[in-house]
């Protein structure tokens, strides 16, 4: 189905928030806002017209995810976005849509939380060589998604959606680090965490690999909004840190800051004993009730993928400085993030020895790693303990594996 109205109504839900031009490979202009649903635009994109694209652009499934080229060309798309303008941008994270003008279409007609679905687009990204058949393919081939992992959204026997991810590589380690912090989050007693469960797949050249499963968060009543979303909603200053405006604007939402500080020392220390690198603003989220307008609080963790040193070279493990690593995250330097902390003692450290057998299900020639892994780790545990016990442990001090 190729839509070829160039006028849409963005809808939340049933309530048309603006009108705006698309054309054929989703360049939005004319953005004309029914001031009378202001307060259900999407709040990444209130501030103006150049948040609305910013909020717009990340909606598409990023062009650099692995295999996203072959599939665009195998389902007959010239870009990203217009894949998303096709599929009328759905997404299985929010209640967000287009609707084309002069279409008779309500929410409860094509949203994918009810309504069936094939996700073609992530089946090709997972399994290149996949034989589909595209003349019985369903209205819609993909949900919006973000990040550069294949991914591809299912409907399970009961009706839950569920996503699976793919690794980058040979290697199945970003899906074991999933299951791994499932475990920790488990063991530490910590409640709002996303599961995440193997799952076998099928990769290129028709070998069986291994990745992981997660069953959807959201649904018609909850809607997902990220950190940079959230952030968006005010001005940052250049160079700015954005923890301090991210506490403030959740703050501005409803959030107490008990709430927020008791999550985010949490998650802080967890993904510092992982060594997650990786949580951007798009790997924090709160969730609210699309119809009232309520901060329901933060989604479940999720995305710990890239953490347990998952991208390092095996001979390199032992060389590893572990106040100089690196993340994508508030600021830099992982070790600095401790400063954020504020209570200490939210993580119960006594209960965070793990089991590392979890990672013999990675490739054979990976298997040396895991004594390695588990070492570093202890040691993450000795520099957490140190911190629970007063010491800035960022301070003028090396801590390396030899």
């Amino acid at each position: 189905m190729k839509i070829s109205n160039d006028e849409y109504y963005l809808m939340h839900k049933n309530i048309p928030v603006c009108l705006l031009e698309i054309n054929d490979d989703g360049f939005i202009s004319n953005i004309r806002r029914n001031l009378k649903a202001a307060e259900h635009f999407p709040p990444g994109a209130q501030m103006n017209d150049i948040k609305f694209h910013e909020w717009w652009n990340d909606r598409a499934i990023p062009k650099t995810r692995h295999g996203s080229k072959n599939a665009l060309q195998r389902l007959g798309y010239s870009s990203t976005g217009s894949a998303l303008v096709n599929n009328l941008a759905l997404s299985l994270s929010d209640c967000y849509w287009i609707k084309p003008r002069g279409e008779d279409i309500s929410w409860e007609d094509v949203n994918l939380f009810t309504n069936d679905f094939v996700d073609s687009f992530g089946e090709l990204t997972i399994n290149p060589d996949e034989e589909l058949d595209l003349r019985k393919r369903t209205r819609f081939d993909c949900a919006a998604s973000q990040g550069e992992l294949q991914k591809k959204w299912c409907i399970a026997k009961d009706g839950r959606r569920y996503m699976i991810k793919g690794n980058y590589g040979e290697s199945y380690q970003q899906s074991l680090n999933e299951i791994f912090a499932t475990k920790l989050h488990k063991q530490l007693g910590f409640k709002n965490y996303t599961t995440y469960l193997p799952v076998k797949l099928k990769t290129e050249n028709d070998t069986e690999g291994l990745g992981c499963m997660s069953y959807d968060f959201c649904c018609e009543n909850i809607e997902c909004i990220s950190a940079w979303e959230v952030i968006s909603m005010g001005k940052i200053r250049q160079n700015e840190s954005f923890f301090y405006p991210l506490k403030e604007a959740c703050k501005s939402l409803g959030m107490s800051e008990g709430y927020f500080n008791s999550f985010m020392d949490y998650e802080i220390m967890t993904d510092f004993l992982m060594t997650n690198t990786d949580r951007h603003m798009n790997n924090i989220s709160i969730i609210r009730d699309p119809d009232t307008l309520e901060l329901l609080g933060f989604a479940p963790i999720y995305d710990s993928g890239n953490s347990m040193f998952y991208n390092v070279a095996t001979d390199q493990l032992t060389h590893i400085d572990l106040r100089k690593i690196t993340t994508h995250s508030f600021i830099k330097k992982e070790i600095e993030l401790l400063k954020y902390v504020t209570d200490r003692k939210t993580l119960n450290l006594s209960n965070s020895d793990m089991d590392f057998s979890i990672y013999e299900k990675d490739t054979s020639d990976r298997h040396a790693r895991i004594p390695v892994i588990e070492s570093l780790y202890k040691s993450k545990q000795d520099l957490l303990s140190e911190f629970q016990n007063g010491k800035d442990i960022w301070k003028n001090q090396k801590y390396y594996i030899c």
